[in-house]
């Protein structure tokens, strides 16, 4: 709860001062009564019509500073619940970013979906409550009671009965109801996850004709979540009815009561009145307050679950550099000729997996050399490339980049020395200038034009009238598959780093424009010191590559050249052989040229 709350202390000048106004607003309001009662006892009964015209005149003045007061309160409660709405959705948005992937996949994209919309939405309701209507309801409630005990002390006992049974139904409808706000909001992550996979894989499932099994799942999850929503309903609307009966009694009670003190002579006409006005106040903040109760059951499970996120530890940037191993040249950072990469018996295995994906993993690659990774489908090899980004921290074993430790790299350092081109491509909506520039500042159209050359983009995005200005959709959509991917590749090109990893990132294209991209990086003069490596399925892609790494379920099943594979290496023959439908004594043949 402690960072929710640290993030409303910035308002709270606006929150004294909205709420100040509200409680002057309940005195103001807690005298009219009295008011009355004076105008009926000594106006009305006394016959001064004078007395009648000056306590009219006092009440409306009286009405019109509470009304005042009311929009001064209700201006300060919007500027304070969105401005912390705001503060506290971009901190969230903030955070999330610089979660590691270990803790993003463990609490789900729709659950962080569902707490920086939804959850935050209640908060910031429940801040604008918090200042408008929490402080008014025990004002109202307490000064009832004071204001009735002024006018005669016997009947408070009936308005501490009112509200102690209040308090009781409030309490029972409250013990019912939390555990289903819990479940609703879980439910609501859920569907919201359940969403997210129908539109993502919406074409995987067509394909597969799944629709409609994707379907009921999505709507036995929304049947379970009305449930929930109408058992809370039904619960929150004995609320109301249960109170006005109990209060009800309570004002049968004053009456009965009331008409023995009057004939009695303790009590007059205009104070019976006041009372009745007081118990009104009373019974309405009363059920203002049950709906105050429902939404702070609300906003306490919202609270949990967003300090649930802040208080995960961010990514945390290491002091320390790695200047010793980089030396300044023209201005521009290069790493000294050392092993691009060195992996020394690393042991790895994903979060909650109890299985080793990689045992002993060890292999160098020297600088300025290329590297193609090459595998059957779950043998590794975009695990790899995730542990030379450090998306996810080793068991055990070391991995250096350029003879350093990767854990002694900040990681503004990792991202200047490490791009990745993902399997899915993914552009920003903007122009496609933003796209492409995201994250990167004073690039030259000129560097643009020459990335998307190399990338095999340039035609035709030239063939647009507006060029770099043409919109860009959320995604890319607007684009085609192997469009994108040349696009995502110009991008990464554009950060000039040192070791570029293609994740199967050429699989939308034909092999004629994947040889035609691998040829202009190798003779590119701008990417000479950039160390190229490949993850791809097709031999035709990664033969190029100095070196070839080989994986067979998280284990180096061969690694060196291409010819020095096909020679030796069995497994690597039947890719080959089942690629290029070429036989054994070819493939011979083929292993004793010269490369």
């Amino acid at each position: 709860m402690q960072p929710v709350l640290k993030r409303m202390m910035p308002y709270r000048k606006r929150i004294v001062i909205g709420q100040s106004f509200k409680f002057t607003e309940v005195i103001l309001e807690l005298i009219v009564p009295l008011l009355i009662a004076q105008m009926v006892d000594q106006g009305i009964l006394g016959s001064q019509p004078n007395l009648i015209i000056r306590y009219t005149v006092f009440s409306l003045v009286l009405a019109v500073c509470g009304m005042l007061c009311a929009l001064v309160c209700q201006y300060n409660a919007s500027l304070a619940s969105q401005g912390y709405g705001t503060d506290l959705r971009n901190d969230l948005y903030s955070h999330v970013m610089f979660l590691s992937e270990v803790e993003i996949n463990r609490i789900g994209a729709a659950s962080l979906t569902t707490r920086i919309n939804s959850d935050i939405q209640v908060l910031q309701h429940a801040m604008a409550m918090l200042i408008r209507l929490i402080p008014r309801t025990p004002f109202i409630c307490i000064g009832s009671i004071v204001m009735v005990f002024t006018i005669n002390p016997k009947f408070t006992i009936l308005f501490i009965i009112a509200v102690l049974i209040f308090v009781l139904i409030l309490y029972l409808i409250i013990k019912a109801i939390l555990p289903l706000i819990n479940r609703s909001q879980q439910l609501t992550d859920r569907l919201t996850g359940r969403l997210l996979e129908l539109l993502e894989g919406i074409r995987v499932i067509r394909a597969v004709s799944h629709s409609k099994e994707k379907a009921k799942q999505y709507h036995w999850t929304n049947e379970d979540l009305e449930k929930t929503m109408k058992r809370i309903g039904r619960l929150s609307s004995l609320m109301n009815p249960l109170t006005m009966l109990a209060l009800n009694f309570i004002a049968i009670s004053l009456l009965w009561f009331s008409a023995g003190e009057i004939r009695i002579g303790n009590l007059e006409a205009g104070q019976i009145i006041a009372m009745i006005n007081y118990l009104t106040m009373l019974l309405t903040a009363l059920a203002v307050l049950s709906n105050l109760v429902l939404l702070s059951s609300r906003s306490y499970a919202s609270a949990l679950r967003v300090s649930e996120i802040l208080q995960i530890e961010k990514r945390v940037e290491d002091p320390h550099t790695v200047t010793d191993y980089l030396i300044e040249t023209d201005k521009e950072r290069k790493p000294k000729r050392h092993n691009t990469i060195s992996f020394n018996q690393v042991n790895f295995a994903y979060p909650n997996s109890g299985k080793l994906l990689f045992s002993d993993l060890t292999f160098d690659l020297p600088f300025n050399n290329s590297l193609g990774i090459i595998g059957s489908t779950g043998s590794g090899k975009s695990s790899l490339a995730y542990l030379i980004e450090k998306r996810y921290s080793i068991e055990s074993g070391t991995i250096k980049l350029f003879e350093c430790n990767i854990d002694s790299y900040s990681e503004s350092e990792l991202l200047d020395l490490v791009q990745i081109v993902p399997q899915s491509s993914f552009l920003f909506s903007g122009t496609l200038r933003e796209s492409l520039t995201a994250g990167a500042a004073q690039i030259s159209d000129t560097e643009i034009w020459h990335a998307l050359k190399i990338a095999q983009a340039k035609d035709f995005v030239a063939q647009d009238t507006q060029g770099l200005l043409q919109k860009v959709e959320r995604g890319g959509v607007n684009f085609s598959g192997g469009q994108k991917q040349r696009l995502c590749i110009a991008r990464a090109l554009l950060r000039k780093p040192r070791i570029l990893i293609f994740d199967d990132s050429s699989s939308a294209l034909d092999l004629a424009t994947d040889a035609a991209l691998q040829k202009a990086l190798r003779t590119d003069t701008l990417y000479e010191d950039t160390s190229i490596i490949t993850i791809s399925q097709r031999i035709a892609t990664v033969s190029k590559s100095d070196l070839i790494l080989l994986l067979d379920n998280g284990l180096i099943s061969g690694f060196g050249s291409h010819h020095e594979l096909l020679a030796s290496n069995k497994l690597y023959q039947e890719i080959y052989r089942s690629q290029t439908e070429t036989t054994p004594a070819e493939i011979e043949y083929l292993a004793r040229r010269k490369p």
